[in-house]
């Protein structure tokens, strides 16, 4: 990706339908060359456009961290979790964790259980947990508390969006029995409601200049300042405040180790961190929201 394809991502994860004019507009390019640029993007599978739908909506409200240590290969334990549905996301890393991981369930219980059975697997000598209290920035999924109920056609465009996040209305309303308003207007109350979250998947191949780095915060009091500076940054792609040996997940994005280690100098002199742990994400071995939900 050279600058102007970061702009186009960049914007594209903010929301993921935004028309070729626009993003033209944006970035200072004709539509044709946009349209293009975002074409290419999609087509060589490095960014992928999807509608991510609230975890709580698929029956997943329960969410954890786990980073865990491994002896021996890191690669063959990543390959048996990367099979389990209730684990999104799912990365190698750098430091004393050979992977880290998202764990999704119905309940607390069911977090407790899948951590329980991943202890139980070969190669794996310890798991770490957090427990998400609150997610407050995502650039992937939507983020705060869902209170709509979705019906059988709300499922059904919920469907088509996790497949396509860009397709069109027409193609959408086809689809699913409704005409191409009736669609743009439930899609719009879907995305309004929280439900469901449009944006780009950005997939690192170790060939790109973008690279992603976890880290987890210790405070030394209330969490509010600190969390406000957090997603008030641009490099700032999750945060999410926890219970555990940290008080704040957060991921960055970085396109250099010197802005890595400026924002890292930027994160420790905010007023209220007392201490914070990072480790690189070296590859990531799986990315998928779209599991649990079907039509019926």
């Amino acid at each position: 990706m050279d600058e102007t394809d970061e702009g186009i991502v960049e914007l594209l994860e903010v929301d993921g339908r935004l028309t070729h004019r626009e993003i033209a507009r944006t970035v200072g390019l004709s539509r044709s060359a946009a349209a293009a640029r975002v074409q290419r993007l999609i087509t060589s599978g490095q960014v992928v456009i999807r509608g991510v739908v609230h975890p709580a909506v698929l029956g997943r409200g329960a969410l954890a961290h786990v980073s865990v240590t491994v002896h021996g290969a890191a690669t063959p334990v990543a390959d048996e979790l990367a099979r389990r549905e209730d684990i999104p996301f799912l990365s190698l890393t750098s430091g004393s964790y050979g992977l880290v991981a998202e764990i999704r369930a119905s309940s607390p219980r069911g977090i407790d259980t899948a951590v329980a059975q991943l202890r139980s697997l070969p190669g794996v000598s310890g798991v770490d947990t957090l427990s998400y209290v609150e997610v407050m920035r995502d650039v992937v999924g939507p983020v705060g508390e869902v209170e709509t109920s979705v019906d059988a056609t709300d499922r059904a465009l919920l469907v088509e969006l996790q497949n396509d996040g860009r397709a069109s209305y027409v193609d959408l309303a086809a689809a699913v029995g409704l005409s191409a308003a009736g669609a743009r207007r439930r899609v719009v109350r879907l995305i309004e409601a929280r439900v469901v979250r449009i944006g780009a998947v950005v997939r690192h191949s170790g060939q790109d200049r973008q690279s992603a780095m976890g880290f987890g915060i210790r405070l030394a009091g209330e969490h509010h300042d600190v969390v406000a500076a957090l997603t008030a940054m641009s490099a700032v792609i999750f945060v999410a405040r926890t219970l555990g040996r940290f008080d704040v997940l957060v991921t960055i994005r970085a396109f250099s180790s010197a802005q890595l280690v400026e924002l890292l100098d930027t994160v420790r002199s905010l007023p209220g961190v007392r201490a914070l742990e990072s480790w690189t994400h070296l590859e990531v071995v799986k990315e998928s929201y779209a599991s649990g939900l079907d039509a019926s």
